[in-house]
């Protein structure tokens, strides 16, 4: 793959980062979110991509110090890195983040939310509104690298409204409460398994990531249009709480899968609220790049 004269090269595995013969210094750069971190180092005219866990503040484990490691033994000293996080708003989060790499050595650790990360990619130093629909659903105003007017970043137990986990919430809700036809409960019986199956997927340890990953199509007509209702019903739960409810928002961008998934649903209930959809990003690694790189 090739953006701008430099050659990209997708590593299936950070592990992989053993076989690269790297340049130096590099520059690495970072953008974490709430389930996954995408990276990208430029080695040269080459970028090395891939994907690792996520890494959060208030959760670092040994899949997270394992990828360090293997940073460590890789990574060439007096390199720079450029690390986009949730949970990094706070300055003392950061130095959390910061204290992770200090071991490899760099020349300059840069750490910074990914709300940042977002902003960026969509307005550089210029000035907007940006929606995150997922882990962590939030809304804000993005002022050159400043962050305004923050509403959500909850977290799922107490928020992440149009996101993808919402949205596998709010389906087996509607099945457990009977909220739904005849066929949207075959369909999710002959997809999931009865209401006991569920329900043990759903509190067992990887119901979190179950939720977040329910994805549901239909041929039958009739079925898909229940199912994009609570697509529907999920976006403008989002808007309806973290709009902000004392400034008229003449436009807003947006991050995520999701959001470009639902993309047709997002324009329409922005559009009932007079505000235009300006674009929407899937991951902002790509753009943060033409700053970094």
């Amino acid at each position: 793959m090739q953006e701008d004269n430099l050659l990209i090269k997708h590593l299936k595995d950070y592990n992989e980062l053993y076989t690269v013969v790297f340049q130096t210094p590099i520059t690495i750069l970072a953008e974490s979110g709430g389930t996954k971190t995408d990276w990208r180092i430029k080695n040269g005219n080459e970028i090395i991509a891939f994907e690792t866990c996520n890494f959060h503040p208030r959760t670092i484990e040994k899949a997270q110090n394992e990828v360090i490691q293997s940073l460590i033994k890789t990574i060439p000293q007096k390199s720079t890195v450029f690390f986009y996080g949730s949970g990094c708003l706070q300055k003392e989060n950061q130095e959390i983040i910061k204290k992770l790499f200090e071991p490899i050595d760099f020349k300059s650790i840069y750490v910074q939310s990914d709300l940042i990360a977002a902003g960026k990619s969509i307005y550089g130093t210029g000035l907007g509104y940006v929606g995150i629909l997922g882990t962590g659903s939030v809304l804000c105003k993005y002022n050159n690298e400043q962050i305004e007017d923050l509403l959500g970043g909850h977290g799922y137990l107490l928020g992440d409204e149009g996101s993808g986990y919402y949205f596998g919430k709010l389906v087996f809700q509607k099945y457990l409460l009977e909220e739904c036809s005849n066929d949207y409960k075959e369909f999710i019986e002959t997809s999931y398994g009865d209401r006991s199956s569920i329900l043990a997927t759903i509190y067992g340890n990887e119901g979190k990531l179950f939720l977040g990953n329910i994805r549901l199509e239909t041929e039958n007509l009739d079925l898909q249009l229940e199912i994009e209702n609570i697509h529907r019903e999920n976006i403008k739960l989002f808007l309806t709480k973290y709009l902000p409810k004392n400034k008229t928002i003449a436009e807003i961008s947006f991050i995520g899968s999701y959001a470009l998934y639902n993309e047709k649903i997002l324009k329409e209930e922005l559009k009932k609220r007079g505000i235009l959809l300006k674009k929407i990003i899937q991951k902002p690694i790509d753009q943060l790049m033409k700053f970094h790189f």
